[in-house]
């Protein structure tokens, strides 16, 4: 007799006794044999835990003979193997492996290799564009926020698309109540939308083959790509700095601080100080510093956050100013007076308030006129966190190994997408002057 038909029979006897004992149990007590688990004698549960053992051995042996059999026949199958090579795979863009594969492929003009790390590092979703290796891309924004005077003040933000923003114009109410009091409920106000577009701004990178070559054979970790990094991120602050400072906002540019307005008046910096028309830095005077920092409310002006932003001009005017006209004393010192004289030390700071330079701070009269106009703005004080920078997440690059074949060189095309917003116009204050034209 066969196994399979030893376990048959064996299987047929334990029914045949189940069910005996299931008849028994039902003609000694009158119930229902499915009372037999907990009500049942001591012996009675015993004998049917031993048959439910019995069958669940059965089982599982069945069970374990099926799969076997269905092992065997796979492995008897014959197995297909293709001979085409095997893709390389996607590494994270944060890996050293990604970061050398980028600079391979850019030394040799690989597209093939670029379109395989378009194809979703990090599992994205594959874009017209590469993204650069992440240690080259912290590179350039640290360095981005080293160069750049006004992200170094501004706040910035990261943002993955467009987004309209409701801004506060309005606070709740709040009053003393004596008991039994009431108090005259009132929401907050948000009137105000701030669109935000981040606005393409690339800097075209001309790289030899043989330097190209030299940092793909240090690994990409060395001078070579640290210059590249410095260089772009150069190049870019120079280009976001004047944005961020005389951007004329719209669906053209970021909104600069310095914004003279031209469609509307709304959204910008208005009060402060208007010099004489056609005025240009050199008339500032103490008073009218003292009058722009006072502009500002106390609320803003108490956070360490309050600064100056200024051009090289207005800094020379300031130095200049003395305490009885052009034969007195300078008001300005480096450090704290010693017996009149300017002495060298800490740096000194405009009525206490910590000052910027930047280069693209107006210096002459804007040529724009008309009602929406304010004028350029030549000194600007307030709380920076009131000017929002917004950074599209992710900088991208794109390699062009054809332009330059001729004379053996690359373009390497490097992107980020910004915008720059005046969230507050309250929060700041601004010594300007009007065309008179």
């Amino acid at each position: 007799m066969s196994a399979e038909q030893n376990e048959l029979h064996e299987l047929q006897n334990i029914t045949h006794q189940y069910r005996k004992s299931l008849a028994a149990y039902e003609a000694r007590t009158g119930l229902a044999p499915q009372l037999v688990d907990s009500r049942g004698s001591g012996e009675e549960k015993q004998a049917f835990a031993r048959m439910d053992a019995d069958l669940t051995a059965i089982e599982l042996r069945a069970q374990l003979k099926a799969a076997e059999a269905r092992l065997a026949k796979l492995e008897g199958e014959p197995v297909l193997e293709s001979r085409a090579p095997r893709g390389k795979g996607i590494p994270d863009r944060a890996s050293a492996e990604y970061a050398q594969r980028w600079l391979t492929a850019a030394a040799s003009g690989n597209h093939a290799e670029f379109r395989t790390l378009i194809g979703g590092a990090d599992g994205t979703t594959a874009t017209s564009n590469v993204a650069l290796p992440s240690y080259l891309e912290n590179r350039i924004i640290q360095k981005l926020q080293q160069s750049s005077v006004l992200r170094s003040i501004a706040k910035i933000s990261t943002i993955d698309s467009k987004r309209t923003i409701a801004v506060e114009n309005a606070l709740p109410t709040t009053a003393l109540v004596a008991e039994n009091g009431a108090v005259t409920p009132a929401d907050p106000s948000f009137s105000t939308q701030i669109t935000v577009i981040p606005f393409k701004y690339v800097t075209a990178t001309t790289m030899t083959m043989e330097f190209m070559e030299d940092v793909v054979g240090t690994n990409g970790i060395g001078t070579g790509m640290d210059y590249v990094a410095q260089k772009i991120a150069a190049s870019l602050a120079l280009k976001l700095d004047e944005a961020y400072t005389i951007g004329a906002g719209g669906t053209a540019e970021p909104q600069g601080i310095c914004d003279a307005g031209a469609a509307s008046l709304a959204g910008i910096v208005t009060q402060g100080v208007q010099l004489a028309e056609d005025a240009l830095p050199t008339a500032i005077t103490a008073d009218n510093l003292i009058d722009t920092y006072f502009a500002v409310q106390p609320q803003y002006r108490a956070s360490p956050r309050f600064q100056w932003l200024v051009s090289d001009t207005v800094v020379k005017t300031i130095r200049k100013l003395k305490t009885l006209g052009s034969t007195g004393d300078y008001i300005w010192t480096t450090s704290p007076n010693v017996n009149g004289q300017a002495a060298t030390g800490v740096a000194g700071a405009i009525l206490g308030v910590p000052y910027n330079v930047g280069k693209y701070v107006p210096t002459t009269v804007g040529s724009a006129t008309g009602a929406n106009v304010r004028g350029n703005a030549y000194a600007v004080c307030g709380h920076w966190d009131y000017f929002e920078i917004f950074d599209r997440s992710g900088m991208q690059s794109m390699i062009d190994p054809y332009s330059g074949a001729a004379n053996m060189r690359s373009t390497l095309y490097t992107w980020m997408r910004t915008d720059s917003k005046i969230m507050l116009p309250e929060a700041f204050a601004a010594i300007y002057s009007l065309n008179a034209s």
